[in-house]
């Protein structure tokens, strides 16, 4: 189990940390998007593809940046239950919450891939730009073949549940280890968003008894 946790856990980071840098690139594109949607509209000559891509690049964000978040525990939590448990049973809880969430997200992927898959309806302002950009380029009629779908947005749905689906793995394989052996791993939940046990080497992670998450 221990090798097989280190190769997910080098997986997971690699992949969210791409994520993080996607997720980056999205929110300056999505922001730029706004300013520009806004100082369009102080000058009454509204640009209708601002909205659309800066809803797509929200959409993008959220689920490149889902499987970093996941994985560092950054995500909105109540554990005062949990915490008044006794260790033995907490590992349990813990255990049957991190496999309650992998089954979810088994159903999430499935039923996003068929939402993406069904998906055919257009973004008609980023068509319409895409159109006028590639005309000059391959002609109107070659240009007029061209659409933007929504579908194109939504690719990331099953993507990012994807992602999320190899965290939940390695939360759930964590929870095992920890209720076999008996020891609950630390984790650091500053403020300041630095959750570093799961960067840290397998054998290198502090554990107690009393503690997991």
């Amino acid at each position: 189990m221990r090798q097989l946790i280190s190769l997910l856990s080098r997986v997971n980071r690699a992949v969210s940390e791409l994520g993080v840098g996607l997720a980056c690139l999205f929110l300056v594109m999505m922001t730029a998007a706004v300013l520009l949607q806004v100082v369009s509209r102080e000058m009454r000559a509204p640009i209708g593809w601002t909205e659309e891509v800066a809803l797509a690049s929200m959409v993008w964000v959220t689920f490149l940046i889902g499987p970093w978040a996941y994985r560092h525990h950054q995500f909105t939590r109540i554990d005062v239950a949990l915490e008044a448990m006794s260790p033995r049973t907490r590992m349990i809880t813990n255990l049957l919450i991190h496999l309650f969430e992998a089954v979810l997200l088994v159903g999430a992927i499935y039923y996003s891939w068929r939402f993406f898959s069904g998906g055919n309806s257009l973004l008609p302002q980023t068509t319409r730009l895409l159109r006028n950009l590639v005309t000059p380029l391959i002609g109107a009629d070659a240009a007029g073949d061209l659409v933007v779908k929504n579908k194109y947005v939504y690719v990331i749905l099953p993507v990012g549940f994807t992602g999320l689906l190899l965290v939940s793995a390695e939360h759930l394989l964590r929870s095992l280890r920890t209720l076999a052996t008996g020891r609950e791993e630390i984790r650091n939940f500053d403020l300041d968003g630095s959750a570093r046990t799961p960067e840290a080497d397998i054998g290198d992670t502090p554990a107690r008894p009393g503690r997991e998450d």
